[in-house]
Parts: structure tokens; C-alpha cells; sequence
């Protein structure tokens, strides 16, 4: 693919909503991160909150539970064990 037809994709309304899907997920992984991070919410909560993100990225993203799993669940449950120690 030539940068053309990217630049032409990323162009395209398709490309377009996709372009707003994928920042809207990725500004709710940052939120949720800082938010765990910062310690002001039980371990019972920061898991439910990666639970609500995984909730919107499939409803961003039908069928993408796996992929979230993979890309943004253990980066999460990583930030998780590191502000909360491994637990059970």
C-alpha cells in the first residue's frame, strides 16, 4: 500500500469512524490506567473498571473481545498487580 492510498482510506468515512473508534478506546484505556494507577479506587473496582472498558471496546469493536484481551487486558491487569501486588 502506498502512502496515497492510506492517506485515501484514512480519508474515507469508513476510515474516518474507525480513526474515532480507535481514539475513543484508547483514551478509555488511559483513563482507566491513570485511574488505577493513582490507588483512589478498591482492586474491586480498578477490575471492574478494565471490565467496563473491555465492555466498550466491544461495543466500539463487535466481536473484539480476544484482541482486547490480548492488546489492552494484560497491560491493564499488569497496571492492576503493580499497584495492588498480585492478589489472587
Amino acid at each position: 500500500m502506498t502512502l496515497e492510498e492510506a492517506i485515501r482510506i484514512l480519508r474515507s468515512p469508513e476510515g474516518r469512524d474507525e480513526t474515532k473508534r480507535v481514539y475513543l478506546l484508547r483514551r478509555a484505556v488511559e483513563w482507566a490506567e491513570i485511574t488505577i494507577r493513582s490507588g483512589d479506587v478498591s482492586r474491586k473496582d480498578a477490575e471492574a473498571i478494565v471490565d467496563a472498558v473491555a465492555a466498550r471496546a466491544e461495543d466500539l469493536f463487535p466481536g473484539s473481545e480476544a484482541t482486547f484481551a490480548i492488546v489492552y487486558g494484560f497491560r491493564l491487569k499488569r497496571v492492576i498487580a503493580e499497584t495492588y501486588g498480585q492478589g489472587n
